[in-house]
């Protein structure tokens, strides 16, 4: 059996669901093809442990999307039609120490620097420049996120015309914990700034890694957190809505084996049941880049194609990640109100202990001291029956252990339960009595379950500077453009990589003048 549309989308996360929504809007006939009985890729919310408790099952955070005209502009109506909604709550994230000092980071600029005052008035005051510099040329930044990127050497000679884009470019050589000592004098700041760059799945000494803590800083301050009302997921149903409405369709159930490939040409995609589904105008695909030579099939791909994929390296590390459904929103040792503590981070105090965390990332040392720990439900109760709360339990992990990534399946409880003891240990009531259900998954089980997160990768790729912007995931693909002809890589794979921020968007305007539409026209 065969079915034929303009368009196929192959993978129905919030990548594909979003340039299937453009498209569709823009008057073509296309199909979403996804795996899964469901779509959102990483970007779900599900009931996996108790009734009524909404858990983000991968992204949570919505932060890079703000900047996106998806948003913005609402050009799709996500907001004004198709039920999305965020709150975004003045406090953002607490940082707490060893001996329970709290960092204590608010959108409001002034707020944020009383908090680092009790570190340093020198920081606090170098904190405010820091800011005050990002912010002059965060609009170019975020514009440039969410467009067609350029070819990175354009992007070096632009900087290199005056001093300040020479700043910003020295800044993008260096690693962002390099940025943060060079800034700041007390090791909490600097450890704190280096682990919200670490939420990328990067390692901050990673050289390279600047321009991520320049961004950072920024967009926290300019949009803040977005959090979506009803979950993560929420952002998925209202794309999965928006395609429908302009008549685009969504085959669930679906896995793609491999392309339809002929004469150089991507006429489709092949399901494992041997039928075909036919893109007449163009196939796109958000799978991640290290599935495509196999599913193009080597013969199809020019000379050295599989080598430079095979040198991609992926993110410094995965993660663990617990759900629980609670009774009570926990109560921490460290001062912090209830505003205060539905972001929390826990660090190291000492700074060179912090910084061996990541080392030993590399050489497969799992950890259990250093939870990010979110109770959304303090500000969204509708995420849990009333009076209750769901919590979203996150830990860095490497995806090769020393044990071998195999032994994850052994080893993933005895990890889980080690920092759910952290945890108990910095509060007063996160015992057994509180724990309504519970829910975990290790780096292989991330794998497992969604298979374009290879080694356990959310963001297919790493964040290193010969992966970013135009150089995403080579130059050579920097556009969107396959080596196949009407066959297009979009998503967590390219520009702007990975992440809750309809990134795909970038790719739209290169399909639509390819097939010779205007993308203007479509925005207008």
């Amino acid at each position: 059996m065969t079915k034929y549309y303009d368009v196929v989308v192959a993978g129905g996360g919030h990548n594909g669901l979003t340039v299937a929504a453009y498209l569709a809007k823009a008057g073509l006939n296309v199909t979403v093809v996804e795996a899964k009985k469901y779509v959102g890729g990483g970007v779900l919310t599900m009931e996996v442990t108790n009734p009524g408790f909404k858990h983000d099952l991968a992204a949570t955070g919505h932060m890079f999307i703000q900047p996106n005209p998806i948003i913005t502009n609402d050009e799709l109506k996500l907001l004004s039609k198709y039920g999305l909604k965020y709150i975004y709550p003045q406090s953002m994230s607490s940082i707490i120490f060893p001996d329970d000092r709290v960092l204590k980071f608010y959108r409001d600029v002034d707020k944020t620097c009383v908090s680092i005052e009790q570190f340093s008035h020198k920081d606090a005051a170098a904190y405010r420049r820091f800011h005050d510099w990002t912010i002059e040329s965060l609009d170019i930044f975020t514009a440039g996120m969410f467009s067609p990127p350029q070819p990175f050497s354009d992007l070096v000679a632009m900087l290199s015309q005056n001093e300040q884009g020479q700043e910003i470019m020295r800044t993008l050589m260096m690693s962002a914990q390099d940025v943060a000592n060079e800034w700041f004098e007390s090791p909490e700041l600097r450890i704190a700034l280096g682990r919200f760059v670490s939420e990328g799945m990067v390692d901050p000494q990673l050289k390279g890694t600047g321009l991520n803590l320049f961004m950072f800083i920024g967009l926290i301050h300019k949009f803040g957190w977005g959090v979506p009302v009803g979950g993560s997921g929420v952002l998925s149903d209202a794309l999965e809505r928006c395609l429908i409405d302009h008549g685009g369709t969504i085959l669930t159930s679906s896995n793609v084996e491999r392309f339809d490939i002929s004469d150089g040409v991507c006429r489709g995609v092949i399901l494992d049941t041997g039928e075909k589904i036919m893109g007449k105008k163009a196939v796109i695909t958000t799978f991640s880049i290290k599935q495509l030579p196999a599913m193009i099939g080597e013969a199809n791909l020019p000379p050295g194609f599989k080598r430079k994929v095979d040198c991609l390296t992926h993110s410094s590390f995965s993660s663990l990640h617990q759900v629980l459904a609670i009774n009570e929103a926990p109560r921490y040792n460290a001062a912090l109100s209830t505003e205060e503590s539905v972001f929390v981070q826990f660090v190291p105090g000492d700074y060179e202990k912090y910084l061996k965390v990541f080392d030993g990332y590399k050489f497969g040392d799992r950890h259990t001291e250093s939870p990010l720990v979110i109770c959304w439900s303090i500000v969204d109760p509708s995420r849990a029956p009333s009076g209750k709360h769901t919590l979203y339990l996150y830990h860095y992990e490497p995806y090769n252990i020393r044990e071998g990534a195999a032994k994850w399946d052994q080893l993933r409880q005895e990890t889980a339960d080690g920092i759910l003891k952290f945890l108990q240990k910095r509060t007063a009531n996160m015992g057994p009595e509180n724990i309504l259900g519970r829910g975990m998954h290790s780096p292989l089980d991330c794998e497992r379950v969604n298979k374009s997160f290879v080694k356990g990768d959310q963001g297919h790729i790493g964040l290193d500077l010969h992966q970013v912007m135009g150089n995403r995931p080579f130059p050579s693909m920097g556009s969107y453009r396959t080596p196949v002809k009407s066959l297009y890589l979009c998503g967590c794979s390219t520009s702007p990589g990975g992440g809750v921020s309809c990134g795909s968007r970038a790719a739209v305007p290169v399909i639509m003048g390819d097939l010779g539409m205007d993308f203007k026209d479509l925005i207008a």
